[in-house]
């Protein structure tokens, strides 16, 4: 059975690629495309009065956005705010309860048998921005005014995640543009190198990186939503989860980059500036005298331009016919 987006959706993740349970917790979430591009798990529906501001959501045409909607007075919440695998100092009443009662149905799974948690320490940032699966060892960042996106792979690596209308299948096509940005040196957020390994990071760093700078916002999310320009408009779904995350300087530390990559200007430098390119040095000239036109292509050297045989042509016709003329013609004389 074949599925398809919704005319009036924004996202091109299908709710069937969305379902999905925490891999901490068992509890069944939905994964949505936010405003923003990046990719937030949220719980099912829940009656705003019970649920405190800060954490409410609403999806609207597939994209989630932050607040309530206020067509039928329901929200959702991010998943990691109740996760139970995590510990919610200062949760309200109403919420603890909830929190609660999905910690005794994860222990109840795992006590059963059906479920094993994921036992690896995770902060709430990982939870929520979970690190693609098959990363490679060379992971850059794409940076938009001060927001920086680290991808699975070097920015040549990448590929569009958009589904081939044709095949059925993951696009093949390359995200990369290298006429969208430039490697350019951007600062990381200090706050985020805190203790003896944000020490050592700073230490490395200096507290600057090298990242892929994009300027225009419409590019930028063409990068992050890990679209090629064919795809980048189009109504094909995802065929795989976006791959890009929020970069940190503690999670991301090997793949920071302290000198400018190489390789990645359309135009080498050169020291009179831009180089005009003068063309092939041999040409062949028109066999006309008074004609200067020139051909790319190797003639020989009684080649005519366009313009000089289509008069020679006409001046053969007229010659030929004034020979006619003359061979037809009677001879005068007087008669004896």
């Amino acid at each position: 059975m074949s599925m398809y987006l919704h005319r009036s959706a924004k996202t091109k993740v299908l709710r069937k690629a969305g379902a999905s349970r925490c891999k901490y917790c068992n509890t069944p979430i939905e994964w949505f495309e936010r405003y923003d591009a990046l990719r937030i798990p949220l719980t099912t529906e829940f009656p705003t009065r019970r649920i405190p501001s800060k954490m409410r959501w609403h999806v609207e045409h597939g994209i989630a956005y932050p607040g309530t909607d206020a067509s039928n007075g329901y929200c959702r919440i991010p998943h990691p705010a109740i996760c139970p695998a995590f510990d919610h100092p200062d949760l309200p009443p109403d919420i603890h309860e909830l929190v609660r009662v999905l910690a005794v149905r994860m222990r109840v799974a795992i006590e059963n048998g059906e479920f094993i948690p994921y036992v690896e320490p995770a902060t709430q940032e990982e939870v929520e921005n979970p690190e693609p699966e098959g990363t490679q060892a060379v992971r850059h960042v794409i940076a938009y005014s001060g927001m920086l996106r680290i991808g699975p792979c070097a920015i040549e690596d990448l590929q569009c995640i958009g589904r081939d209308g044709q095949t059925g299948q993951r696009c093949e096509n390359a995200v990369c543009d290298l006429s969208e940005g430039s490697w350019e040196p951007v600062s990381i957020d200090e706050d985020q190198v805190a203790g003896r390994l944000g020490q050592a990071v700073l230490s490395l760093t200096g507290g600057i990186i090298w990242a892929w700078q994009v300027a225009d916002f419409n590019i930028a999310l063409r990068w992050w939503k890990q679209r090629c320009p064919e795809h980048h408009n189009s109504s094909e779904p995802d065929h795989v989860p976006n791959e890009f995350v929020p970069f940190h300087p503690l999670r991301h530390d090997a793949y920071v980059l302290t000198e400018r990559p190489t390789g990645y200007d359309l135009i080498s430098e050169t020291r009179g500036g831009v180089v005009i390119h003068d063309g092939p040095t041999t040409r062949t000239t028109c066999a006309t005298p008074s004609c200067s036109n020139t051909s790319l292509l190797a003639y020989p050297d009684t080649w005519l331009c366009w313009q000089c045989e289509k008069r020679e042509r006409y001046r053969h016709r007229v010659h030929q016919r004034w020979v006619k003329l003359a061979a037809t013609a009677e001879p005068t004389g007087s008669t004896p």
